[in-house]
């Protein structure tokens, strides 16, 4: 009997401190949302205290941001265009601000900001009749991402580099001929294609050449064939074609090598083969 009972008080006991802790984490919970809340109201009032066009209508910051493009003071003009899409997201200059703030952000040499931007509009924005251009500086800024500083000042071959973020530049630009043939950027989206085309040609080519001149034949045999397979007008597929001949000869595999030169000689009108360092 006194087993029962004292059974029965620790149950009642376990009951007590239960309900307490549901009590103290209900409490615990509201003060949370509580504190969240008040420091949510506290950051919003920092940030409007913090916010420099406080009070500016969107007519004004749009005004202001032309002014700053034309004086070519592009931080400045980012700046204001980006105001109008936080302060004013559904106004009359929302579209045309997201399509300038794009080239400011550009000129302003922020590539990733301008890419990222160009991908934002087409998105928001698929119908719209200059969408042309987001597409084509959205391949503009991937193009120049990964040059550097020094690639516009220096003589540099750029296929030694990593290409990044211009294998995306090349699908870009791409997508706007194939959506906007009449595009009047097209023909600049073009010679950048052939540009890039070259480059990762060239890139594969130095690879190949590094292979060979270390007797390592078969992986120089892949990459020269990757090569031809993929960029055939490239200027770097004529030295392809001599390694894989010359690869294939060292390994003893003449039916492939009289395959490298058939083609070689169809396509060059040549016999000669000079193999480049």
């Amino acid at each position: 009997m006194t087993q029962i009972f004292l059974s029965c008080w620790w149950l009642q006991q376990l009951q007590f401190i239960g309900v307490g802790m549901k009590r103290i984490q209900v409490l615990f919970l509201s003060g949370l949302i509580v504190g969240m809340s008040s420091c949510a109201k506290w950051k919003k009032d920092d940030d409007d205290e913090k916010n420099p066009y406080k009070g500016m209508t969107a007519t004004q910051l749009y005004d202001n941001s032309q002014k700053a493009l034309k004086k070519q003071q592009y931080a400045s003009a980012s700046k204001q265009l980006e105001a109008i899409e936080s302060m004013y997201p559904f106004s009359d200059y929302t579209e045309r601000s997201q399509m300038q703030l794009i080239y400011a952000y550009y000129e302003n040499e922020d590539y990733p900001s301008a890419a990222a931007t160009a991908e934002r509009f087409i998105h928001l924005y698929p119908r719209a009749k200059n969408v042309h251009y987001a597409y084509y500086m959205r391949g503009l800024a991937n193009f120049q991402q990964t040059r550097g500083v020094f690639a516009k000042v220096l003589p540099l071959d750029e296929s030694w580099r990593d290409p990044g973020t211009q294998t995306q530049a090349y699908l870009d630009f791409a997508t706007l001929i194939q959506k906007f043939p009449e595009s009047r950027y097209k023909a600049n989206a073009l010679q950048r294609m052939v540009y890039l085309r070259n480059m990762f040609a060239q890139r594969e080519l130095n690879i190949s050449r590094f292979y060979f001149k270390r007797k390592m034949y078969v992986a120089a045999i892949e990459r020269s064939s990757y090569l031809v397979k993929n960029y055939p007008q490239a200027p770097s597929a004529q030295q392809a074609l001599i390694i894989m001949y010359k690869a294939n000869m060292a390994l003893g595999l003449k039916s492939a090598a009289a395959d490298a030169m058939t083609v070689y000689q169809a396509t060059y009108h040549t016999n000669t083969m000079s193999l480049r360092s």
